[in-house]
């Protein structure tokens, strides 16, 4: 019985992270359309569906940024990090939710890290410049 129950287990599992592609490549689409309430169903579907899945989860932060929910964005892309430690997109947005937050010291943290992780000190530099103004 507890073989069975392992056999079935391991195919939920297979077709759970089958299915959570499906949501997650969907909310990609709608995410792109501009159609922002579609993409966090699915975007919210797939992280469900798949919970260890770091994509999912950045991805869905940034649908939080569209809708101007700052504090939503900054825990998916903690999600995402904590899923994948080398995650330097993620640090970089991460980033600059902090900065928007005007939490400069978490912000300078995650850009160090993003650079420790091979992202160019000089373009970070320029982005960050360009989203000072709208403070």
């Amino acid at each position: 019985m507890t073989s069975l129950f392992n056999i079935l287990k391991i195919l939920w599992n297979g077709t759970a992270a089958a299915v959570a592609v499906f949501y997650y490549s969907w909310g990609l689409f709608y995410a792109r359309w501009g159609m922002t309430h579609r993409a966090f169903w699915y975007m919210n579907k797939a992280v469900t569906m798949n919970p260890s899945n770091p994509k999912a989860y950045y991805h869905r932060a940034s649908l939080f940024i569209v809708v101007g929910n700052l504090g939503s964005a900054v825990q998916d892309f903690t999600a995402a990090i904590r899923l994948d430690p080398e995650y330097a997109d993620a640090y970089t947005r991460r980033g600059m939710m902090y900065t928007l937050m005007d939490k400069e010291d978490e912000a300078n943290q995650d850009f160090d890290r993003a650079v420790q992780l091979g992202t160019d000190r000089a373009t970070l530099e320029k982005e960050i410049a360009e989203l000072k103004p709208h403070l």
